[in-house]
């Protein structure tokens, strides 16, 4: 029977017990290097504050191209063109327009030096550009305004053109307030200016003792403020502060605006230098279609007739 030989520490000769214990030695501190390393590295991976992920940048999306407008209109149709701009802003995207008032004449040579692509006016100049494309966008009628002190019941187009000739000395000749009238007129540049001079007084100059109102709004005050005054004004912008007379028996009202029968009708017009085309095309439509001529109908202004032709 073969015995099997039992390895004890009793057993080894002293040079084996030697290199046995110097292996285990050797082992242990092995083994307690590696497990100082192990916790060196989780004290230091406690220390280290975290880098924090950065994002892959990306490109930041272009910004909508935007196609500028540039409208000029005659001072008494700013307030309705500039609430039709903000109407059209809320129905179209792309299209930037911005419209400052004039004076008919100045907005004419705008559209002429390229300074504007768009006028609206209350009358077409013979100087404008060669190729201008012109079309009706509304009517009004340029109210003859005085005092509500004043009880003149009306006028005829002769008696205006006399009256502002100078030539009526005192109001009650006429069945109006007793005193010499107080005359108020536009500046030469003014559309309404032109207007009354080429469908009152003709060939006739207006008296140079007339004042002169800067705008719309004030012809309406200095009316209101003196109870012998007397001007036009369009009949968009009456208000309380005064009275529009009837001329040759004719209110100068909505209605008889749309049908021409007020002595005193015109007709509004869009003009560009050429055929309008792109943003300027697409503005236009718009101001001429139903969502435009609401809003100016809105601010006190006749449409224009249902058969006037629109862009092709």
């Amino acid at each position: 029977m073969r015995l099997l030989r039992c390895w004890s520490r009793d057993a080894l000769s002293p040079s084996e017990s030697m290199t046995v214990l110097s292996v285990s030695g050797r082992s242990r501190l092995y083994l307690g290097r590696v497990a100082a390393l192990a916790l060196l590295g989780v004290l230091l991976s406690a220390c280290v504050t975290p880098v924090p992920l950065i994002p892959t940048p990306t490109e930041a999306p272009s910004p909508t191209a935007v196609t500028p407008v540039r409208v000029v209109c005659a001072e008494s149709l700013f307030p309705a063109l500039e609430g039709a701009v903000g109407a059209f802003h809320r129905d179209q995207t792309g299209i930037e327009v911005s419209v400052l008032p004039r004076a008919d004449v100045l907005a004419h040579q705008a559209l002429q030096q390229g300074d504007a692509d768009v006028a609206v006016v209350t009358w077409l100049s013979d100087a404008g550009p060669e190729a201008a494309w012109a079309q009706p966008v509304s009517r009004d009628g340029l109210a003859i305004i005085v005092n509500p002190q004043n009880g003149l019941p009306g006028l005829t187009m002769t008696q205006l053109q006399d009256l502002f000739q100078g030539r009526l000395e005192d109001w009650s000749a006429w069945g109006g307030l007793p005193g010499p009238p107080t005359l108020v007129s536009r500046e030469t540049a003014s559309g309404d200016s032109a207007f009354f001079q080429a469908w009152v007084m003709r060939d006739a100059r207006i008296s140079l003792n007339a004042l002169l109102a800067p705008s719309s709004d004030a012809m309406v005050q200095f009316v209101a403020d003196d109870a012998l005054a007397v001007g036009y004004v369009s009949t968009a912008r009456l208000d309380s502060r005064v009275r529009a007379l009837v001329v040759n028996d004719v209110p100068p009202v909505a209605e008889t605006i749309e049908a021409g029968l007020y002595p005193l009708t015109r007709t509004h017009f869009v003009v560009t230098p050429g055929e309008p085309e792109g943003a300027v095309r697409e503005f236009v439509q718009w101001l001429l279609a139903t969502p435009g001529q609401r809003v100016l109908e809105a601010y006190g202004y006749v449409g224009v007739p249902s058969d006037t032709p629109s862009i092709p």
